[in-house]
């Protein structure tokens, strides 16, 4: 406990050096100017307050908010005492840990103090200061007598109140005791990008202590599955720090405040790319994430919380936790048996595709035109490959409003490339198909049984996608 010895001794010292009356006079006109700028700030702040409650009601909704935009940018400010009077609660409780012939505090004692480093880390969660103060403050408390500190910090945040004639619930936050049978708060199935940013929100903007939200991954990393993408694959949805002109933040982040743009420097990053960002924030956030165990069940229990059965370096134990977030995805569950097409099982599903290059042979028949399977024609195409694309819709025709309907831009873009004139070998695409069943061929291979559909009757684009891709038909 160096840090406590430290801080101990350099607080004793600093009492001697203020034993001196004359000395102390400066540092009492310090603390008068202190007061006088909080009092102004929080003048200053309601003031504030004031004027964006009467825009609001006055209906001037773009003057509110950018009134209480500005009255907001003191939370920083606010954050920063925060961690001053945590520090002043903290000091002399460290002086009565450091003497031998006192009895040590109970955890109860350090209350204030704790509560003082997560109103600072509530209000700004990227004080570097509260969030260190915080990690050593419950270092410290392991050690300490248990009682019912952690009862009263603990706050979760849980919907009571009645639903009005419009349908809302209001909801508001209380503090709740955690029972020791708890493994847990809150149990995050799941280590990519919907779990982590979970547990992110839920502890760096809402203030649960992090040993109180458990990640479970199955998979040895963090971004298990996004490190499962084949190596040609790339997101759709492109990355861009526009931190620095609005108040957006990138669209593939997880957590505001963070750009994979400006992580990775690249604007359609690969799966492994990715999984890497979604890690470096579990990393700097400290989060709870245990890896290699495998969920087997979750089962309610009476009276509220959850069972979580799991697997892990060959034993299964139970978790228990009040809340249980499922953020596993789909990519790892792909529809392979014979539920989907007749003889499924004799096809590789784009998610065991570790590259497309890589694949034997130079001919493979794609079934869907989706962004998966024109990603699949794409890359085999770039590698040589002849690929064949068997799709139900002619999503490379389609130009709507609706984005899931269509092919995102950067597919459509890179589809043009391979279909162009003079690319060899160009990707075949047929539709409307719709595949039957697959089977082996007498001589080798398979055969892919499909019927023509009826073309759905659609108004034609004013600009099409793709004007060098005509249906094909045989």
């Amino acid at each position: 406990h160096a840090f406590v010895r430290m801080d101990a001794r350099k607080k004793r010292h600093k009492s001697s050096e203020m034993s001196d009356p004359s000395s102390s006079a400066p540092d009492m006109d310090m603390a008068t100017e202190s007061s006088e700028a909080a009092l102004a700030m929080a003048s200053g702040l309601q003031a504030g307050a004031e004027r964006a409650k009467q825009l609001l009601e006055r209906e001037d909704y773009a003057n509110a908010a950018l009134e209480a935009s500005g009255a907001l940018q003191v939370l920083p400010s606010l954050a920063d005492l925060a961690v001053v009077q945590g520090r002043a609660l903290l000091q002399p409780l460290l002086d009565t840990v450091m003497t031998e012939d006192n009895a040590a505090p109970s955890r109860i004692q350090f209350k204030e103090a704790y509560e003082a480093f997560r109103l600072a880390a509530v209000m700004d969660p990227y004080n570097a200061e509260a969030l260190m103060e915080l990690e050593r403050l419950s270092k410290l408390l392991e050690l300490l007598p248990d009682d019912s500190m952690q009862a009263q910090t603990v706050v979760e945040v849980q919907e009571v109140g009645e639903t009005d004639a419009c349908g809302h619930n209001h909801s508001h936050a209380h503090a709740r005791a955690p029972d020791t049978e708890w493994t847990a708060d809150v149990i995050v199935i799941g280590g990519g990008a919907a779990g982590i940013g979970t547990a992110f929100s839920l502890t760096a903007i809402f203030g649960l202590d992090p040993s109180r939200v458990l990640v479970l991954e199955r998979g040895e990393a963090v971004g298990t599955s996004f490190r499962s993408w084949p190596e040609e694959m790339r997101f759709i949805s492109p990355s861009f720090n526009q931190q620095g002109w609005t108040k957006s933040f990138d669209l593939n982040s997880i957590a505001h405040g963070t750009s994979p743009a400006y992580t990775l420097h690249a604007q359609h990053p690969s799966g492994t790319q990715y999984a890497d960002y979604i890690n470096e924030i579990a990393e700097a956030a400290k989060l709870n994430v245990q890896l290699r165990t495998e969920v087997l069940s979750v089962a309610p229990i009476d009276g509220g919380g959850f069972n979580v059965r799991v697997r892990a370096a060959g034993e299964e134990v139970t978790k228990r936790s009040r809340y249980v977030v499922w953020a596993a995805g789909e990519f790892q569950y792909p529809r392979e048996g014979g539920d989907c097409v007749g003889g499924a099982e004799l096809c590789l599903h784009n998610s065991r595709v570790s590259s497309w290059a890589s694949l034997d042979g130079d001919e493979r028949v794609v079934i869907g035109g989706y962004e998966s399977g024109v990603d699949a024609a794409v890359n085999l195409a770039k590698a040589g490959k002849q690929a064949t694309v068997l799709a139900s819709t002619a999503t490379w025709n389609v130009q709507t409003v609706d984005p899931s309907s269509e092919l995102a831009p950067y597919t459509a873009d890179r589809l043009r490339e391979v279909t162009a004139e003079g690319f060899s070998p160009s990707p075949k695409l047929l539709a409307p198909l719709r595949v039957q069943r697959v089977e082996r061929a007498p001589e080798g291979g398979f055969n892919v049984v499909a019927a023509w559909k009826a073309a759905a009757a659609t108004a034609a684009p004013t600009i099409r996608l793709l004007h060098s891709c005509a249906l094909s038909r045989s």
